[in-house]
């Protein structure tokens, strides 16, 4: 039989973050909801104006959200152990929601930051909104 891995001492860690309230950003829950709604046609918002070279690259919302899950989710599966829980765009920042497998080193979310915001760049022909990712829960396997 294999021996539980939230035995391993490495875990209390993990026990004694996880005891301590972490504040959500204000309105962050309300817009991952209203992102879903979006996804589903629920919810319309005027387009994006992205600065470009050529001027600006006009995108909508739905379409930005449902770009950056897709290049955060493969990306994540590349990392190893980081799945993508939720994406918004709150405040004209990116807010990408993540969960990481025990062992996964903290910084794989700057890593995957830095990864999403040039695969968007190169998508769109112009700088993405800013990009934060939140490791919102770890897992044990």
């Amino acid at each position: 039989m294999s021996e539980d891995p939230r035995d391993d001492p490495r875990w209390e860690q993990v026990r004694a973050a996880a005891s301590r309230p972490v504040p959500t950003p204000p309105g962050l829950v309300e817009r991952v909801l209203r992102s879903v709604g979006g996804v589903r046609g629920k919810h319309t918002t005027p387009p994006l104006d992205l600065p470009s070279a050529g001027g600006k690259t006009q995108v909508s919302e739905r379409a930005l959200v449902l770009m950056t899950r897709k290049l955060a989710a493969e990306m994540g599966r590349d990392l190893g152990g980081v799945h993508v829980s939720a994406v918004a765009l709150e405040d004209d920042v990116l807010q990408v929601l993540v969960t990481v497998r025990f062992g996964v080193e903290a910084a794989v979310a700057e890593l995957l930051r830095h990864r999403v915001s040039a695969a968007l760049t190169g998508q769109l022909g112009s700088a993405p909104p800013a990009i934060n990712v939140h490791v919102v829960d770890v897992h044990p396997d």
